[in-house]
């Protein structure tokens, strides 16, 4: 094993063993890492942490029987992960068996295929590397001259099922269910120096195969290796000493401690402390800073056609009317009307008298407040817009990053302050949701501004039509 200097250290790597000290798998795939990785279009290169990071997953006794038959790496984002899967891939396909069987799973296909893209690039565009294979597709597959796949999977356990094979590297492990995990591992397990690799960072209290692996890990569950970067309990997400601890390519001078600092600063401290310090988060956390909303500039009457949005509480709680418009680099918003427990005609009556007071360019409505009130207003010649599930998810972000630079400019109701305070973030996957802390907290008139707000940026970002 390659001693690295302590800068790069893991916070928890499994402690060595004796018995197994052989490297040649180890510097085998560096070696040819570095004779392939830079021939491709997109010329790649190993920190000296990565290369230790495969002799570490490597590792063998003097009769070549592997240590670790599965191995967990997890670092902050931005550290080369999908560098480092390309490098070992190559060497899972071309030096490890004979005849390999090996899958590239993520959570989802599109992420799957990020890797298998920049693994077929490499091969195709080089002469050197594509000789050794015989074909490679767009997505179902790639074969070796000697008869070896490797071959693309998202993570569904059913699709996993059955599958006899000799190596698999795993992306974002996090968005794993246990059941696919163990599908993987039990497909394997008849393979000798079957390898089970696994890259990620930090998820959510929801993440429970993640959280057992971390768990058996530590412990030293044998036959599993981790390699963990992780800042410290509590630390703070500008701490430059906690960045470094979870992100190594930072500690070798890859990354940038000033971007990454300015990086920081505008993200979601959940997103900050899951990407950047690498550390657990719950599943529902803050959605902005405090102090933050209150602390932005106010706006005065709209002077020209908005966007307009209606959200409602769960069981017609509260109903509510927002609107947006932009002023140069920023939007301004505002409540317009807000009523506790309509029925549905007095919803509409009461968003119809808005509309005829309020020059409007396109109407939004929630997923909650139905399709009733859409084809209502379609029926009218409204302009509408379905909210649906992809703006439940682009919208928050979007929003997020237009408060923390000050782009949002409101009226500073009370009320509208209350709820902006309240907002509540739900982890889904790599992307989250807004939602209330508690059923006793509506977040309608929040929503419907967060909304309405999102319309105009969306429509901000469009680049110009040109005739």
């Amino acid at each position: 094993m390659s001693v690295l200097p302590n800068i790069y250290d893991p916070t928890h790597r499994t402690e060595d063993d004796p018995n197994f000290t052989n490297t040649i798998y180890g510097d085998r795939a560096v070696a040819l890492a570095d004779a392939v990785l830079s021939l491709g279009p997109e010329p790649m290169k190993l920190d000296e942490f990565q290369k230790d990071i495969l002799r570490f997953a490597l590792q063998a006794d003097d009769n070549g029987d592997l240590r670790f038959r599965q191995v967990l790496v997890s670092m902050g984002r931005q550290n080369g992960k999908s560098t480092l899967a390309v490098a070992l891939l190559l060497y899972l396909m071309l030096l490890h068996n004979a005849q390999p069987n090996v899958f590239a799973i993520a959570s989802t296909l599109q992420q799957a295929n990020i890797v298998y893209r920049r693994f077929s690039n490499l091969i195709n565009s080089s002469s050197e590397v594509s000789k050794f294979f015989e074909k490679t597709t767009e997505t179902r597959g790639i074969q070796t001259a000697s008869g070896g796949y490797l071959q693309v999977a998202p993570a569904k356990s059913a699709s996993l099922q059955g599958h006899s094979l000799t190596s698999a590297v795993i992306d974002e492990v996090h968005l794993l269910k246990e059941s696919t995990y163990d599908a993987v591992v039990i497909g394997a397990g008849q393979q000798k120096n079957s390898l089970i690799f696994a890259i990620t960072t930090a998820g959510s209290e929801e993440s429970t195969l993640l959280k057992r692996l971390y768990e058996q890990g530590k412990i030293g569950t044998k036959g599993l290796g981790v390699s963990i970067w992780e800042a410290p309990d509590n630390a703070a997400v500008d701490d430059p000493d906690a960045l470094i601890a979870a992100n190594p390519a930072l500690a070798e001078g890859r990354m940038s401690m000033e971007q990454t600092l300015q990086e920081v600063a505008f993200l979601p401290e959940a997103d900050a402390v899951r990407y950047k310090l690498n550390r657990f988060i719950t599943s529902e956390n803050p959605y902005l800073p405090q102090g933050k909303w209150k602390s932005l500039g106010a706006c005065g009457l709209p002077d020209r056609p908005v966007k307009i949005v209606a959200d409602i509480a769960p069981s017609w709680a509260a109903f509510s009317i927002a609107c947006s418009w932009a002023v140069g680099e920023e939007i301004h918003t505002r409540l317009l009307a807000s009523v506790v427990k309509p029925s549905y005609t007095q919803a509409l009556d009461l968003l119809m008298k808005v509309l005829h007071q309020v020059p409007h360019t396109e109407v939004g409505i929630s997923a909650f407040v139905g399709n009733s009130m859409l084809e209502a207003l379609r029926h009218q010649g409204v302009n509408t817009y379905r909210i649906v599930r992809r703006d439940d998810l682009n919208a928050p972000p979007l929003f997020y990053e237009a408060v923390m630079t000050n782009r949002i400019k409101h009226q500073h109701l009370p009320m509208l302050d209350f709820q902006m305070e309240r907002l509540s973030r739900k982890e889904e996957k790599d992307d989250y949701r807004l939602t209330r802390p508690n059923t006793s907290v509506d977040i309608d008139a929040a929503m419907a501004v967060v909304f309405a707000s999102y319309l105009s940026l969306v429509e901000m970002e469009k680049p110009p039509q040109v005739f």
